[in-house]
């Protein structure tokens, strides 16, 4: 089982096994509809696209929640089930962004207790440079029972984390560019700077 990097030789070893599913997260914020658009024309052979949008979150509220809030669990369990995944099968992920993109899904399928799940080590521009094959085609999976073992306490909601302002045992990590942390340079959120008392890590 490969849980956390598995590198593109592994991957190009196991294309043709009806055990594997490869998924495809490239995206950019600015352009949501641009990578799924460069899918369609070359991916990895029966890759699927998990478009982070309409996938992999549920459209935001403005004032109320993030810019990607998480699906409903039974939403999700559906979708995995569509996309033939149960505990045989070993999950690929892969994106063109270091992985930014593509660690949402691996975490969501492990906070649902799928645990055979890995990214690509270097992705997209790695399997390229490679000269690894690529396709075209549209892989239609036949659909699987995916059962799930959630692990609730994986997650946290702003509420909690107001809470947490005074709890010494208790860090967040800003995963943003040093700018963004300091409030300089915001081209995303309508609010610049960063959450009290978090300690930046940029990704």
């Amino acid at each position: 089982m490969h849980n956390s990097i598995i590198s593109p030789k592994t991957v190009n070893e196991n294309l043709c096994d009806s055990n594997w599913r490869f998924f495809d997260c490239r995206f950019v914020l600015t352009e949501p509809e641009k990578k799924q658009a460069e899918f369609a024309v070359s991916h990895l052979p029966g890759a699927l696209y998990a478009h982070m949008n309409h996938d992999l979150a549920v459209p935001s509220i403005p004032g109320k929640t993030g810019r990607h809030p998480l699906p409903e669990k039974q939403k999700l369990i559906k979708l995995f089930s569509t996309w033939g995944i149960d505990h045989s099968v070993q999950v690929v992920i892969y994106d063109d962004a270091g992985g930014a993109h593509a660690v949402r899904l691996w975490w969501m399928l492990r906070w649902l207790g799928h645990d055979a799940v890995a990214v690509m080590d270097g992705g997209w521009p790695r399997w390229i440079q490679e000269g690894r094959q690529v396709s075209a085609e549209l892989f239609v999976p036949e659909e699987r029972k995916f059962i799930a073992n959630p692990h609730d306490h994986w997650s946290v909601t702003a509420e909690d984390i107001r809470n947490y302002f005074d709890n010494p045992e208790v860090r967040v990590l800003d995963a943003r560019s040093r700018e963004r942390y300091r409030g300089e340079n915001e081209t995303l959120d309508p609010v610049a700077g960063h959450i009290p008392g978090a300690v930046s890590a940029p990704f």
